[in-house]
């Protein structure tokens, strides 16, 4: 090697070399890809200066067009290589929308390419395979095949430090190190592919039940079911099983279970219990992993822990699942399954109040859930899953014409970049972006999300379910008719997943059938006001109009007062002959005090025969972005204009399928 002289960075335990492209902590090198680490170098570099997002990307991608998603992403890899948030260590600060500052201390040091500390770690990192990329896949109980690698380079870690050696020993020990490393790749490769396996095949479908709460406290009743929860969120988001979502297997909560009628209700093999009992300050856990075709325990342990090691507990059953089902992970699913929660318990019971209320439906328990959301993040800023769930309930109730979309795009939107800011792995945050993305029209930007959110965690069922609409809404129905069996799959016996049959049937203009299903679900929970809207739109829809006002005014008495589901009584009166109660209905909605999409109202009008008014609201609508223009492809309320020219063009301009 020469000895051209360069420059070091220092900072906190770390040595950054720029010309070696290395970064070690305490001696031991940090493994960061390359763009990664192109980001640190630029910010450490520009140490205590903001360096504004355009900036920073033009020096990190040269040259090229990038979305500014790839960035908070470089960022938030950066952060956790670095240990923020495992640590009170602040190293990257962020400007909102504009940019960040490297504000950790700096030590610039002069050196040179034999700098003993960085041969000796990387001579001894050398020793050791490691992947860039999170594609390669590797068992779970590929360690124990490993053991004699670990071996090895446990018993070179322990030979004397190069810096040690005398001159003709160090070229001895170079000129030895090259053979060694093959042989090594060789013991590791072997004891990969021929170590003996543990038995077993592998199990590609799990339910985790509602674990019991022992506490004889019905206010402890969060935590136990927080923890399940907690697990089906961890374990989805492995791609080689089947997790069945948290809205199926409540179904059984509190209830008496037969093993195999619930794997056969819910399509798996194998269920998971649990028992969790505190008292004081101590938890104890308890859980049993079933087999139940072979009627066997694969595993159970019991677990007697400080309350506040909760989320680590949580990691490591996770863990020890994902191991007994013999699933095949790669080094990013390992990865995920050790990282450990750090959010305030305060704001996780928040947020499961928020989700309560959401699944509720209705125009109050909607607003209700907005309340604990915005509460979540005011005890714990930081919390991307809340922003995620704030943007999605914002979205949601813009949607139905609750909120004023004028005021509350906006914050569905900032809501759902501070959750991706903060975790760019978190599926739910991509889920939120695509709608913002799908109300903003932005179709490609939105169809990426929903693909990410679904790489991320194939297993959540409200991904699936939202990328059915916007498939349909781009009119590809055999794309969306095969995301809503998906949906299905993964949450069978939930009322939300379960409308994908219903919406499916709508697109395929069975309405008998889109009836009879939606009663089915009705049966299900008979104070839910949107399975009432739904099945009162399935009526109308069916030209059973008498049936479908009946059940609109149930849904509006039930708590669904949205401005959506007055505007479709209204047309339901209208199309039922009923003129003067529809205009009733249309002069509230039109005086009001609320917003009225133009969009929304435009249907009614175009019931009512007035197409130029109809026509006149569809061009305002245009004109302030009205987000309920997406629907205009399927909704059978525009059926009346879909053969004038002038819709056609709305279309076009919108960016919607002619088909």
């Amino acid at each position: 090697m020469s000895s051209r002289s360069k420059q070091l960075y220092e900072f906190g335990p770390f040595v950054f070399d720029p010309a070696e492209r290395t970064l070690l902590r305490e001696g031991r090198r940090v493994k960061l890809r390359p763009k990664v680490f192109d980001t640190l170098l630029v910010l450490v570099e520009n140490n205590g200066r903001l360096v504004e997002k355009e900036e920073l990307m033009q020096a990190v991608w040269p040259g090229q067009i990038v979305e500014e998603g790839n960035l908070n992403k470089n960022v938030s890899m950066l952060r956790e290589a670095l240990g923020e948030g495992r640590s009170s260590l602040t190293y990257i600060e962020t400007e909102p929308k504009r940019g960040y500052r490297f504000v950790a201390a700096v030590r610039t040091v002069s050196g040179c390419d034999e700098a003993e500390l960085v041969i000796e770690t990387r001579t001894r990192e050398s020793l050791v395979l490691e992947e860039e990329t999170d594609d390669d896949s590797l068992s779970v109980d590929g360690a124990a095949r490993a053991a004699n690698a670990v071996e090895l380079k446990s018993a070179m870690e322990t030979t004397a430090p190069l810096a040690q050696l005398s001159g003709k020993s160090k070229s001895r020990f170079k000129a030895w190190m090259a053979p060694a490393a093959a042989g090594l790749l060789i013991v590791l490769v072997a004891a990969y592919f021929f170590y003996p396996r543990p038995g077993g095949e592998a199990i590609d479908s799990v339910a985790v039940l509602p674990f019991v709460n022992e506490s004889g406290d019905p206010d402890a009743e969060y935590l136990s079911d927080g923890i399940s929860e907690s697990l089906i969120n961890s374990l989805s988001q492995l791609s080689g099983v089947k997790v069945i979502a948290r809205n199926s297997t409540f179904k059984y909560k509190g209830k008496e279970i037969d093993p195999r009628e619930v794997a056969r209700s819910l399509g798996v093999r194998a269920i998971l219990l649990g028992k969790v009992s505190r008292r004081g300050d101590r938890l104890d856990i308890s859980v049993e992993l079933m087999d139940v075709p072979n009627n066997t325990q694969i595993w159970g342990a019991r677990y007697n822990r400080h309350a506040k090691d909760i989320f680590a507990v949580q990691a490591e059953i996770s863990r020890e699942i994902a191991g007994k089902l013999h699933l095949r992970l790669t080094a990013g699913e390992q990865k995920q399954l050790a990282r450990r929660e750090t959010v305030s318990p305060v704001a996780y019971e928040l947020l499961l109040k928020g989700n309560f209320y959401f699944k509720k439906g209705g125009t109050e328990n909607g607003k209700k859930a907005v309340g604990y959301f915005q509460q979540a993040i005011a005890v714990d800023p930081a919390y991307a899953l809340a922003y995620a769930r704030l943007s999605m309930a914002y979205s949601e109730l813009i949607n139905t014409n609750v909120l004023d979309p004028k005021e509350f795009t906006p914050k569905a939107e900032m809501a759902a970049r501070e959750a991706l800011e903060l975790d760019d792995s978190l599926a739910e945050g991509h889920v939120a972006m695509a709608e913002v993305n799908l109300h903003a029209w932005e179709w490609a930007a939105a169809e990426r999300e929903h693909r990410r959110a679904i790489e991320l965690n194939p297993n959540l069922a409200s991904a699936h379910q939202l990328y059915m609409f916007y498939l349909c809404i781009q009119g590809r129905i055999d794309e969306a008719l095969a995301e809503g069996r998906r949906t299905r799959e993964l949450d069978p016996l939930s009322l939300r997943p379960g409308t994908t049959s219903v919406y499916e049937l709508f697109l395929l203009r069975r309405f008998d059938q889109a009836i009879e299903f939606a009663k089915k679900l009705l049966e299900q929970d008979r104070s839910n006001p949107d399975m009432h809207a739904l099945l009162a739109y399935a009526y109308a829809n069916n030209g059973q109009y008498a049936q479908a006002i009946a059940a609109y005014q149930e849904a509006i008495k039930l708590g669904d007062d949205s401005r959506d589901t007055q505007a479709y009584l209204s047309i339901a009166y209208a199309k039922a002959g009923e003129p003067r109660k529809a205009r009733e209905v249309l002069k509230r909605l039109a005086t009001g005090k609320e917003y009225v999409s133009p969009a929304t109202l435009s249907g009614v009008y175009a019931t009512l025969g007035e197409r130029e008014q109809a026509f006149a609201l569809l061009e305002r609508a245009y004109s302030a972005h009205d987000q309920q223009l997406i629907w205009m492809g399927i909704d059978i309320v525009y059926d009346a204009l879909r053969s004038d020219p002038r819709f056609q063009d709305i279309m076009r301009r919108v960016g919607l399928s002619q088909s």
